[in-house]
């Protein structure tokens, strides 16, 4: 799961942008486009791609007090993802 959405504590927009981007970068991750986004509820969601390592990727998950995460994978990764289970 090389990619998620996740919700994150918002504080100024700005500051809180390159907060994400230097906790990702901290732990082997990227914060996607290096923006995060906000929706009509006001919360804050950042696309993250994610260190390879399990531990790693706890940690950024951690530093970053997400709330919620949705797990992405893009056409490649789903096409073999796809053509395991069918195998």
């Amino acid at each position: 799961m090389p990619y998620s959405w996740v919700k994150v504590q918002t504080s100024p927009p700005r500051q809180r942008r390159d907060e994400v981007a230097d906790i990702c970068r901290r732990h082997g991750g990227r914060l996607c486009e290096r923006q995060i986004f906000y929706g009509e509820d006001e919360q804050a969601y950042a696309l993250i791609e994610w260190p390879n390592r399990e531990e790693a990727a706890q940690a950024l998950l951690e530093e970053l007090e997400a709330t919620d995460r949705v797990s992405l994978f893009d056409a490649d990764e789903k096409a073999e993802l796809d053509e395991g289970e069918s195998a």
